[in-house]
């Protein structure tokens, strides 16, 4: 019965333990209809209020959103084959929903006449926004089209939900279904001993001998840093590059879905009248227009280009000299770079994995959160949807709850690849009930070995988990009550990472340092002379990592702001002629990076990757100021709170900065936070 359905029954938190895969078709189906049915007779009133109309409407439509979020969660964290067949077989009707949601004229007629007449007198400066934001995203949903052109846009909002599904599944796939299998144990010279042990269980439950390696970052990554086999880490390489491509397994080949989902996406701007999709995606963000992202890019590109040019020499140099390669290879580049920095710095990067015990450093964080925000997190029971997941319950200093957050920290098969915040629940108060925020912070870090009680994260993790924990703070601490605009909703999508990147910046601060490290011994903290040798090394090739997202954002942009490629060699041009101007670092003809960038073919960041770096000068920005003004810890939080984190979607991104910082964004602070600066440029 649909009254028992979990996917039905919204009560604070989502439940987990009776969710079954066969229930999820009926309850979608059944929300669907029982919003449409709300919707019809709703809009179909003579008069229209905030509480006759715009409420009831968000309610219905908050249900089917709950329901298929949980479900859209669960697809990508226990991925089964009877989940992704539901879930794709129901995409494409949850996607026709949403199209006609968006493009319901009487809808658009309701709320246009609330506005109109409840505007000035009846709204507050919440619902006056948020009804400014519906009539927005409603034109460019295409309102305002002919019947046939209506038509066309809902079909190519179903294809791309699809084809962007179908992108996720076969990155997902074919990075579970490779391993790189070695028997002899001598080849694995300058592996780390906890990625040896973690192949070797690997092996063990494929039912092979000897070690298996997997491209999930936790075991690529120090992999191509540390395997001195050079023949291993080109294997590594290619594989990794050609995942979900031409060049790799045909059953995974994204080729054509990337084709596909550009022109689909063009289509859909130019009947809405833009000139590409970059220029649609552009009408809600922060930088307003392409040109203005462009224009940040080349000038990243200008001030890391020397740099970078200086870096990829030292790197031929020292291979060439110290280990006897003489023809430097993109395999190469990792393993060469971490001898050069284990050598100038004393330190390995997978040696800091042993300071960072995973349940000191989340008990700092929290401590952290408490003395930037006044706040408490505490862990609570309830369901989850995996044995290691954690529910947290975040309380004022009052010791009001606030909200809740799950944590799912660990890589395992059937989870999508990455780190990040999703949004389960959003803040809404109505006369009736206040509704509170719940959110997911996911990542894929290692888990604890057999023989530890504890996992263990490198520093880069470190900054992954206060990143998204940055993005969990700023859903859950909104002040704002209209589901619309509170937390991380109608937020410009180039200024959503300031919250997350604001908070890494702490993982380089000395007294945090302290309470999220633990000597070796056990006791203590790290030694304070190897943290200074972090931050010396913090900028370590930081002109070719620059250069690396500036190539990304711009390939995005490139992508969306032209006329869509129509094949795989159009594509593989626009990279190859971006990569001739930007790259100083050869990359083999086979490379396909654009078939695993999910974040622009399966996320949100399409026509909108150059966000990491719009958002890194704010954070930077933002930053800066407590050092500038000796702010303490809880005067910058208290200030950052207020200003930004609170606000929601009701404020412009630059108008909460400019409140915050007291003046517009400069891209100075970056550039010195990255060793780009003038006075910084020369030292490699």
């Amino acid at each position: 019965m649909i009254q028992n359905n979990v996917l039905c029954d919204f009560k604070e938190l989502p439940q987990f333990s009776n969710f079954k895969v066969d229930g999820v078709a009926p309850a979608i189906k059944y929300l669907i209809e029982q919003a449409e049915n709300s919707i019809k007779q709703i809009s179909s009133q003579n008069e229209h209020t905030w509480n006759s109309t715009v409420e009831p409407i968000t309610a219905a439509v908050e249900k089917v959103s709950r329901a298929w979020g949980q479900v859209s969660h669960l697809n990508s964290v226990i991925s089964s084959e009877d989940l992704r067949a539901v879930y794709n077989d129901l995409l494409p009707e949850v996607s026709d929903f949403y199209s006609r949601l968006s493009q319901n004229k009487k809808i658009y007629r309701s709320f246009r006449n609330v506005y109109e007449t409840q505007g000035v007198d009846a709204l507050n400066g919440e619902r006056k926004k948020l009804l400014e934001n519906e009539l927005r995203d409603y034109r460019l949903s295409g309102v305002d089209l002919e019947e046939s052109q209506q038509k066309r846009y809902q079909e190519l909002s179903k294809n791309l939900a699809s084809l962007s599904a179908k992108f996720s599944d076969n990155v997902l796939d074919a990075t579970d279904h490779f391993t790189l299998d070695v028997t002899n144990f001598d080849r694995l010279e300058g592996l780390p001993e906890a990625i040896i042990s973690q192949a070797k269980a690997k092996a063990v439950s494929l039912d092979k001998d000897g070690w298996s390696f997997t491209l999930k970052a936790p075991c690529w990554v120090p992999f191509m840093e540390s395997c001195v086999d050079r023949k291993l880490r080109e294997e590594m390489y290619r594989a990794y590059v050609t995942r979900a491509s031409d060049c790799g397994e045909s059953q995974f080949d994204n080729s054509s879905v990337i084709t596909d989902i550009l022109g689909a996406r063009h289509e859909k701007a130019k009947l809405l009248g833009f000139d590409s999709f970059a220029h649609l995606s552009f009408a809600t963000k922060m930088a307003v227009d392409p040109k203005r992202a462009l224009d940040l890019m080349t000038e990243l590109s200008q001030k890391a280009r020397s740099r970078a040019e200086l870096e990829y020499q030292m790197l031929i140099d020292y291979a060439s000299s110290h280990l006897g390669i003489s023809d430097l290879m993109p395999w190469d580049i990792s393993f060469v770079a971490q001898k050069i920095k284990e050598e100038r710095y004393t330190f390995k990067d997978e040696d800091l994995r042993q300071y960072f015990p995973l349940k000191r450093c989340i008990g700092g964080l929290f401590d952290l959160l408490k003395s930037l925000y006044g706040i408490s997190v505490v862990e609570k029971s309830g369901e989850v949807w995996n044995p290691t997941v954690k529910l947290y319950e975040l309380k004022d200093r009052s010791d009001h709850l606030i909200g809740y957050f799950y944590m799912d920290l660990f890589a395992r098969d059937g989870k999508r690849p990455g780190a990040w915040m999703d949004d389960a629940v959003g803040r809404w108060k109505t006369d009736r009930h206040i509704q509170l925020p719940v959110a997911y912070l996911v990542c894929n870090f290692p888990s604890a070995m057999k023989d530890s009680s504890d996992a263990y994260l490198s520093h880069n993790e470190v900054e992954t988990l206060f990143h998204e924990c940055g993005h969990v703070m700023h859903h859950l601490m909104t002040q704002i009550d209209e589901l619309g605009i509170s937390g991380i909703n109608g937020v410009e999508w180039d200024a959503v990472e300031l919250p997350s990147q604001f908070m890494e910046n702490f993982c380089w601060d000395w007294s945090i340092i302290k309470k999220i490290s633990r000597d070796v011994s056990g006791s203590g903290h790290m030694p304070e002379s190897l943290f200074k040798k972090m931050v010396e090394a913090k900028n370590f090739m930081s002109g070719i990592q620059t250069l690396r997202q500036v190539e990304f954002s711009v390939f995005d942009l490139l992508v969306h702001i032209d006329k869509p490629a129509e094949n795989l060699e159009a594509v593989m041009r626009i990279l190859e002629d971006l990569r001739k101007d930007l790259s100083v670092i050869p990359v083999p003809e086979y490379n396909r990076f654009p078939h695993s960038f999910s974040h622009i073919f399966a996320g949100g960041y399409a026509a909108g990757y150059y966000s990491y770096k719009w958002a890194e000068v704010l954070s930077a920005d933002a930053f800066g100021m407590s050092q500038e003004k000796s702010m303490s810890l809880e005067e910058i939080g208290t200030r950052f709170l207020d200003e930004v984190i609170s606000k929601g979607g009701l404020r412009s991104s630059l108008d909460n900065f400019v409140s915050f910082r007291g003046r517009e964004p400069k891209i100075d602070a970056l550039l010195q936070h990255t060793g780009l600066s003038e006075q910084a440029k020369s030292v490699v």
